[in-house]
């Protein structure tokens, strides 16, 4: 299924099951085939469950002039505009996350019930004051460093997640080059104000074995805003939810019941 967005872009999205809306976002790269094993058990929780390819990934539209996440936190507001959803819980993975810190900056009055943020964090520069970015990358060499390839997991993923992304990734691939714009304009926002003024209860969920993020930095929000909670999974590399499935799936369950 697809929404047209307000600049009359298409993005493709899929729906599962009735009651609370639970709305998946992937991150830089991905696509919503990365979250097979939240549907089905989401649903049979008595969810409806909501997964969408962002502009320039899987089945949406390829806008060759996408160079901003701002764009991203729109498409996301024309979605949840669009299907009419009620309070909402928005679940977002690496960038996903990153639009979800916009969204709430952005749209700070939206009713939305609940939050979480899989392995991002709010600021991926490091400064001599901030040392929870990304990797090593600091404004002098992110352009560099983020052209490099990385080992995104600690052990690979779940198999059934796998080949449902093997199918997509052959049909609708992914050009990195083509998209570094955007990936830049990533890297370069700082949304740690969004998370010390989220008024909206939010689960930051990081992985001990993360290649990218230290863990840590949740619980400098977490001691500055009671919204905020924080769970750290054990075994897991960048993507958790395909990583350590069951043990996610838990801890979102816990978190949104």
């Amino acid at each position: 299924m697809e929404i047209i967005t307000r600049d009359n872009k298409r993005i493709n999205y899929d729906i599962k099951g009735t009651g609370q809306p639970l709305v998946f976002i992937h991150g830089f790269g991905g696509y919503q085939q990365i979250w097979t094993d939240q549907v089905d058990f989401f649903v049979g929780q008595g969810y409806q469950v909501i997964t969408y390819d962002q502009r320039n990934h899987g089945a949406s539209v390829r806008d060759q002039r996408l160079d901003a996440i701002s764009v991203l936190i729109d498409d996301l507001k024309d979605l949840l505009d669009g299907l009419k959803l009620d309070d909402p819980i928005l679940v977002g993975h690496s960038m996903g996350a990153s639009v979800i810190y916009g969204f709430i900056s952005k749209y700070p009055d939206y009713p939305l019930s609940k939050i979480v943020a899989v392995d991002q964090s709010p600021k991926m520069l490091n400064t001599p004051a901030w040392k929870y970015g990304y990797m090593e990358i600091t404004r002098a060499n992110y352009k560099l460093r983020l052209k490099m390839h990385n080992k995104e997991t600690l052990n690979g993923i779940d198999d059934n997640v796998f080949w449902k992304l093997s199918v997509v990734k052959k049909q609708f691939p992914f050009i990195k080059d083509d998209n570094l714009e955007l990936l830049y304009d990533h890297a370069r926002k700082d949304w740690r104000q969004s998370l010390l003024d989220c008024k909206v209860p939010m689960l930051l969920v990081t992985a001990n074995q993360s290649p990218y993020f230290d863990g840590e930095f949740a619980e400098e929000f977490v001691a500055e805003n009671s919204n905020l909670i924080h769970v750290s999974i054990d075994q897991s590399g960048h993507v958790i939810m395909a990583e350590q499935p069951d043990e996610f799936n838990q801890v979102l369950l816990d978190f949104v019941k």
